[in-house]
C-alpha cells in the first residue's frame, strides 16, 4: 500500500518525496540533476533501488513506493516524461475494476 494512503509515510517515501521535491522547487537543483544525475543523487541516503527509480523515470515504481502523487507529476513535467507515458506506466498499476470511477 502506497504512503498518501497511510496515516505516516514510510521512509522510503519521505526520502523520494524529498529528493523530487527539492529537484523541482530549488532553483539549481534540476540543472545539477541533469549534468549528473548519480552525483546530485548522491547527496540524498537513497537506497540503489530508490535512486534507480528516480533516475531511470520509473513512474509506476514511484507511484508504488508511495511518492506524493503532486510530487510525481512535477516530476514528469520537469523530466520532461511524455503525459502519454506517465499515464500509461500509472494505468498498467490498475487492477479489474479499479476503472469504474472513470466512466
Amino acid at each position: 500500500m502506497s504512503n498518501w494512503r497511510l496515516m505516516m509515510p514510510t521512509t522510503e517515501a519521505y526520502l523520494l518525496d524529498k529528493v523530487l521535491y527539492e529537484l523541482h522547487h530549488k532553483p539549481d537543483d534540476l540543472a545539477a540533476y541533469n549534468a549528473d544525475k548519480d552525483a546530485y543523487l548522491a547527496r540524498f541516503k537513497l537506497t540503489p533501488d530508490m535512486a534507480a527509480m528516480i533516475s531511470g523515470n520509473d513512474v509506476a515504481g514511484l507511484y508504488e513506493a508511495g511518492v506524493n502523487p503532486y510530487l510525481l507529476r512535477a516530476h514528469c513535467i520537469g523530466v520532461r516524461i511524455p503525459e502519454d507515458v506517465s499515464l500509461a506506466a500509472l494505468r498498467s498499476l490498475m487492477k479489474e475494476g479499479d476503472d469504474k470511477w472513470l466512466n
